[in-house]
């Protein structure tokens, strides 16, 4: 161990990666911490790791002159300021892909539970109401609609490859990345039109501000009148008050959400009285597998403390 590193781990890592982290210098936990709390750990730091809560901003990062490197859990990299990173000199690495599997399989599961209305139905079973759930419980095959990706990175190939090998969905995607080389039958086209063609619409892109409320106003109207809409991503890239007039007005269908802007959505969030919604506590990516490979995120801190190239920069 070199004593001269400190690390500050300010949200939670498995009991195995702190103790990695420990191997290699002093390790400060810090207990759900806000900013003042993370500012006034973080003076003498070697390296901050953090998850989705923990803000890393530009004046998180200037409070700590020996700072080299932030290790993020996760995916999406929206909590850090990177580009103030980068002009202190701060590496910053991420698990992209972590949660490729674990989201992919929630997305799918969300939308099969959205489109055949098993929360309903389960509300309805206990309340008594078998027959008249039974009887208003018909819905469409997977495998006669199409499904329209935003955003075909690591999990929307992920979503879209379960849906059309697996369901035999018409998969529709628009991404400005060119995604390379798919190994099953997608077709790219604008956005106007994959809203104008799509039944569910899933979500798959990283936050920024270009994709910040991306989905708004314009955009749901243009949607496939009942189209569904899954959102795994972020919670800013809907506009929660236009979905949910959507889903009153009965534009769209419904709703499946497991992000929110802010989370915890507020009891007087808009999408908390929309009609057909159906909500997850932002768990798409926590799985046994899932929180194992974030939690690796510890092994590239430890690599940029020791001097070696990051093996996953963001």
């Amino acid at each position: 161990m070199d004593p001269s590193f400190h690390i500050v781990v300010a949200d939670a890592f498995h009991t195995d990666a702190i103790s990695r982290l420990c191997s290699v210098g002093r390790v400060t936990i810090l207990d759900a911490p806000d900013e003042q709390a993370l500012l006034g750990a973080i003076h003498d730091a070697d390296a901050l790791l953090i998850r989705t809560r923990t803000q890393a901003t530009r004046a998180v990062l200037e409070a700590a002159p020996r700072l080299r490197v932030v290790g993020r859990g996760g995916v999406g990299v929206d909590n850090v300021d990177v580009e103030a990173a980068h002009e202190l000199g701060v590496t910053v690495v991420h698990t992209p892909g972590a949660a490729t599997e674990a989201v992919a399989d929630l997305t799918v599961g969300l939308m099969i539970s959205l489109l055949r209305r098993v929360s309903a139905g389960d509300t309805a079973v206990r309340e008594g109401r078998f027959y008249e759930a039974r009887e208003e419980s018909v819905s469409t095959e997977l495998g006669e609609l199409t499904l329209g990706i935003i955003g075909l990175g690591r999990i929307g190939k992920a979503v879209a490859r379960r849906c059309r090998a697996g369901f035999g969905m018409t998969v529709l995607y628009n991404d400005i990345v060119e995604p390379g080389l798919v190994d099953f039958v997608a077709t790219s086209v604008e956005k106007d039109e994959l809203y104008r063609r799509s039944d569910v619409v899933s979500l798959h892109v990283t936050l920024t501000e270009q994709t910040r409320r991306l989905i708004d106003e314009a955009s749901l109207a243009r949607f496939k009148p009942g189209a569904f809409l899954i959102n795994t991503a972020r919670g800013a890239v809907v506009d929660g008050a236009a979905l949910s007039k959507a889903l009153t007005s009965g534009k769209l269908g419904g709703a499946a959400i497991d992000v929110f802007d802010p989370e915890p959505p507020p009891p007087d969030h808009p999408l908390m009285a929309a009609p057909n919604t159906l909500f997850t506590p932002h768990i798409a990516a926590r799985t046994h597998g899932g929180l194992a490979r974030m939690n690796a995120v510890v092994d590239d801190v430890i690599g940029v403390l020791q001097g070696e190239p990051p093996r996953f920069p963001a």
